[in-house]
């Protein structure tokens, strides 16, 4: 019997099992997914798709014998079909296994749409590396492309095969691209560079349907009709959750698992759930949200692998950080966007700026665009977009408003200056200047 199975082999529960190992050399670990794969996030297929990455094996943070030489018992392409809290056991391919201590990594899975044709050859959801697979091989003959989705992913697989000779056009049932991330002033910044690389970019209206007598062929989008011999999905995600609902596992609001700070589900002592099928709470609004990025997914193991080897770790409310590289640019976000603080009840006010990354004079300055937003003295939000210097101003925006620093602090903020490197005046300099309270 495992002492510790851990259900989900994604970033969360991959690292549960690294994590507890480091602290325990003796404890039995049985790690379960329904994957041929393990240790990988989705997140990284566009850049294997665009080349970037050389293989789809690449992406494992570590190769199967990792888990052999750690004593980590691996069972890939097994599914878990229930969990019994009552007898502490999960069933296993019709066989039952108990347990000391549960982990449910279940992760997420894709929101399909209802849409004629979605079960024609040549129409991809891509769940995960198989899934990726099939999609690499297929740009192989493909001549037009639609990605059907809004969101970073959807924009970089969209820009991988811009790259790769083929005519791609996005298709975006959201008013805008980015929604979550960016406001409508900064993401028609992204919309404007995909545009002028060819792509075609059609906003505020649902794929209609896919047709073609087997194959995909073309797609409607309310009225247009446009070729397409390949098709990508990519409709958002949900956490996936079925496995701890029918235990009677609690639910929260936003539809993930409900946990207490040490990463407990509500009806056990012994079981914990981390990644993207747990719901956790904002820092900002102090409300339930969801996480479904590989940092949060990471941290929260780490919390969990401290409590299950006897420590009294908790996790954080979040801010969600977020950085994605879409044809060239580094789009990042932090926060709350204006539409999200405006449904708080939250009243944002902004500072907005464009600068360079380096010194005018010195060669390979880039643009690069700030937004933040403020609630009263309080940074609530940041958007920033440029072809370089994106992440490091993200990650230190997330800790500027994790640690509650007001305007008048962040006014008198000194900044580095190389010409190489950074301008006299930052970006987010001048962007604190043109605020008004």
């Amino acid at each position: 019997m495992p002492e510790l199975a851990i259900i989900g082999g994604g970033l969360a529960g991959a690292s549960v099992a690294s994590y507890v190992r480091e602290k325990d050399p003796n404890l039995g670990i049985t790690l379960f997914t329904k994957d041929q794969y393990v240790a990988y996030s989705p997140r990284d297929i566009p850049f294997v798709l665009s080349g970037d990455i050389a293989s789809f094996e690449d992406l494992m943070v570590h190769d199967f014998s990792y888990y052999k030489d750690k004593g980590i018992d691996l069972r890939l392409n097994t599914e878990i079909t229930a969990i019994d809290l009552e007898n502490k056991s999960i069933i296993v391919e019709g066989e039952r296994l108990g347990y000391d201590q549960l982990v449910i990594a279940t992760g997420v899975i894709p929101d399909i749409p209802q849409i004629p044709g979605i079960d024609k050859r040549g129409v991809f959801l891509i769940k995960g590396i198989g899934d990726g697979k099939k999609v690499k091989e297929a740009m192989k003959s493909a001549k037009n492309a639609v990605v059907a989705g809004a969101d970073p992913v959807s924009l970089e697989i969209a820009s991988a095969f811009l790259t790769s000779g083929i005519n791609t056009t996005v298709v975006a049932p959201s008013p805008y691209l980015l929604p979550q991330y960016l406001d409508p002033d900064m993401t028609v910044i992204v919309q404007n560079k995909l545009e002028s690389l060819g792509m075609k970019v059609i906003t505020g209206s649902p794929l209609g349907s896919i047709n073609g007598p087997g194959h995909a062929e073309f797609v409607t989008v309310g009225k247009e009709v446009m070729p397409a011999d390949l098709v990508v999905m990519s409709p958002g995600a949900k956490p996936n959750v079925s496995l701890a609902k029918q235990a009677g596992i609690k639910i929260g609001e936003t539809g993930g698992i409900q946990v207490d700070p040490s990463m407990r589900v509500t009806k056990s002592a012994s079981v914990y759930a981390a990644g993207g099928c747990v719901e956790v709470i904002h820092h900002i609004t102090a409300r339930s949200t969801l996480s479904m990025l590989g940092g949060t997914a990471v941290q929260q193991a780490k919390v969990v692998a401290e409590n299950i080897c006897g420590g009294d770790a908790t996790f954080d409310p979040v801010v969600n950080p977020v950085v994605s590289v879409i044809a060239g640019l580094q789009v990042g976000s932090v926060g709350l966007t204006s539409h999200a603080a405006k449904q708080a009840g939250l009243a944002p006010i902004e500072g907005k700026a464009q600068g360079l990354t380096r010194a005018h004079c010195y060669p390979g300055a880039k643009k690069i665009y700030v937004k933040l937003l403020f609630e009263e003295e309080r940074l609530m939000g940041a958007q920033l977009i440029s072809e370089e210097g994106v992440k490091e101003r993200i990650d230190a925006l997330s800790f500027v408003i994790k640690s509650g620093a007001t305007y008048e602090q962040l006014r008198h903020i000194e900044t580095c200056y190389a010409p190489p490197a950074s301008s006299v005046v930052d970006v987010l300099t001048l962007a604190l200047e043109t605020f008004k309270k």
